[in-house]
Formats: structure tokens, sequence, C-alpha cells
């Protein structure tokens, strides 16, 4: 008895030293969003030879992906940071958009920040093109019922006093089909019946400037 009783003592004794040991599992702990600083949303950005994007550090984070693409030419430029600055050269006179990713190596998950907007300059000019339109729906690749279909965007300029129409294409083929101009609407209802189709948003400004929003695919079942 008294050897049964002497052998519970050392097992509470071992399992005593193992709980205390400092390796202990932690659960991996999510990086959260980046908020975006600099260069501001919608803005214009003059003749520079780097552009410097800032943003406000995020929590649980220990590295930060920026995400540029050049609006006109879908060109995508990445680069990694361990801090929330960076500066990049970019072709001038175009439009861009960027977007943080945070990360955490204890983590598999990530964060994405919102996605801003800005115009690189050539040089000072006194006015710009719209932003290329961002459609909202149908989205790219989703697929829609027949009937009514609502095709609907936004878009966004630097110059905010500028007002702006929209010239739509649709079709089955390759998205060069007009089939509305000049509208001032940012939506339009069309009845479609069963299919694949192509779509486009070329969005003009009232001082002759235009931009276009690439093609676009949804399917109609």
């Amino acid at each position: 008895m008294r050897i049964l009783i002497n052998s519970l003592i050392v097992m509470c004794l071992i399992l005593s030293s193992c709980s205390s040991d400092p390796y202990t599992f932690r659960v991996p702990v999510d990086p959260t969003a980046a908020n975006l600083s600099k260069p501001a949303n919608n803005s214009q950005c003059l003749e520079v030879e780097k552009i410097k994007f800032e943003w406000n550090k995020s929590e649980n984070t220990e590295s930060y992906t920026i995400t540029i693409i050049n609006l006109l030419s879908n060109e995508v430029t990445t680069q990694n940071s361990s801090t929330n600055t960076l500066e990049v050269t970019l072709p001038k006179g175009q439009p861009y958009s960027w977007q943080i990713t945070s990360k955490n190596s204890g983590s598999s998950k990530i964060a994405k920040s919102e996605v801003w907007k800005f115009y690189l300059s050539g040089e000072a000019q006194f006015n710009h093109a719209p932003f290329p339109a961002e459609i909202i729906s149908p989205k790219n690749d989703s697929k829609v019922n027949t009937g009514s279909i609502k095709l609907s965007w936004t878009v966004s300029d630097v110059d905010s006093g500028d007002t702006h129409k929209f010239d739509i294409k649709l079709d089955k083929v390759d998205g060069t089909t007009l089939i509305s101009t000049d509208q001032s609407a940012t939506e339009k209802n069309e009845d479609l019946s069963a299919g694949t189709y192509f779509w486009r948003v070329i969005a003009k400004d009232d001082k002759g400037n235009h931009s276009d929003s690439g093609i676009y695919k949804f399917i109609v079942k």
C-alpha cells in the first residue's frame, strides 16, 4: 500500500513539472487589416520619382505586402515590407489602385485593407480622365438567372467637379456592341436570354476625357 502511495506522489510531481513547461501551446493570433493613409483615395500625385505609400500599423502583423495595379494596363506590382511605409517607382501619367495585405507567420490567415485609387501625373495637369468604372454587378465570371439583368457600376475622378456619362457595350462575342450611349445613370436593365455575355463601360467626363473598364464576363442560366 505504501508503495502505491509513493508511486502516485511521484506521478503527481512529474505531471506538475510538465505543466510548468515554458513551451506551452499558444493559439495562433490572426492579423488585422491595415488602414490606408497616403496617397489619399481618388487623389492626384504630381510628378515624383517615387511614390511614398503609408498606412497605419495593423495588430498581430509581422509583414505587409502592397499590391499596386495600373488601371489602364492591368499590370500588377507587388512588394513586401516589414514597416508601414514603402517607396515605389511607377510609370507616370497613369491611374493606379493599391491595397495592403497583413501577414503573421503564426497564422495561416491574412487580412486585406480597402482598395484606394490615385492618379500619378507625368506633369501638372488641369484635368484628368475618370478612373476606369468599377463593376458592381454582375461580377466577373458570375452566374445570373434569365430575365431582366441589372448592369451597375461606379466611377470616381480626381477632378471632383467633373460630370460623367457612360457608353455601355454588351454582346456574346467580345463586348464591342454598343447598347447605350451618353447615359448619366450608373445602371442599366437588360432582358437577356441564356448564354455567356461580355460587357464593358466607357466613362466620359465633360472635358472630353474617357476611360475603359475593360471586359467583364457573366453567364445567364
